[in-house]
């Protein structure tokens, strides 16, 4: 069995090492663990890039790109940039406990989806594909920090207020304000980029048929979250919207795309975003 073939296996593995051992390391407030466990899924992570290269340097990058497996690969490596980038500029390394499962959740899901395929019109490949997908997939990665910094604002302002006390590990976490820093960043670069990548895509749409909306599934339930997004922003922006309220909003933006993506494109397989074996 040569590296591409166990490669996934050990992407995989180590994911699965680094959340376990952080987990632990975090209930234990063991440090050691704790940057065991990052130093696991920096292994991953790297091993998890080169699969996503491997792919593109394939013979056939066209089918590449419209695979659910690079898809979900490059949804699993986004959500880890996202987080890298957040401990460094808000030294966020406590949302390792949501960055690590949902990259271990979308790169295991992307090797069970090896075999489905969106169809792609060859006029629409390259720049123009990456420009709908790859500001999408940013958007999500952002938002699936936002889900995790929500939860923990909500599950800690929640032990503050009925003064039940912080155990252990939930004396390590950053200060609610820290929280809602990511919520703010994320709407504030996320929204944009959501709202170019559902341009793109009704400008591909209208190059592809010439219609801008046909009332697919994915594209109505695209224009609800762009409608919360959009409010959410304006909320934040314009009001100065801060805690619990943008808290529960993005976890709900967050939701709806992962319904919007692993709903609707597998399970409703007569949309035009469908994916097919």
């Amino acid at each position: 069995m040569g590296l591409p073939d166990i490669l996934p296996m050990l992407v995989i593995g180590l994911y699965f090492l680094g959340t376990a051992f952080y987990v632990l390391g975090s209930a234990l407030r063991n440090e050691r663990i704790k940057v065991m466990a990052l130093c696991l899924a920096a292994a991953g992570f790297t091993l998890h890039a080169l699969d996503l290269a491997s792919q593109l340097a394939g013979a056939d990058a066209l089918s590449a790109l419209t695979s659910g497996r690079f898809l979900f690969c490059l949804l699993g490596l986004g959500i880890l940039i996202i987080f890298l980038l957040l401990w460094w500029r808000l030294n966020m390394r406590f949302l390792a406990v949501v960055a690590l499962p949902l990259a271990l959740v979308f790169y295991a899901t992307a090797n069970a989806t090896s075999d489905i395929n969106a169809s792609l019109p060859p006029m629409l490949s390259g720049l123009f594909f990456l420009l709908h997908i790859g500001t999408l997939f940013s958007s999500m990665a952002l938002l699936a920090m936002a889900f995790g910094a929500g939860l923990a604002f909500i599950h800690l302002e929640k032990r503050i207020k009925t003064k039940v006390g912080l155990k252990n590990f939930q004396q390590d976490m950053p200060s609610l304000d820290t929280f809602d820093k990511v919520n703010h960043w994320v709407i504030v670069i996320g929204f944009p980029l959501y709202t170019v990548g559902l341009v793109s895509g009704f400008v591909w749409a209208w190059l592809a048929s010439k219609r801008v909306f046909s009332f697919d599934p994915k594209e109505i339930l695209a224009l609800a979250i762009l409608g919360l997004y959009a409010y959410l922003f304006h909320q934040r922006l314009a009001y100065g919207w801060r805690g619990k309220k943008p808290a529960v909003m993005a976890i709900a933006v967050f939701l709806l795309t992962v319904l919007s993506m692993l709903g609707i494109n597998f399970l409703v397989p007569t949309t035009f975003h469908g994916f097919k074996p």
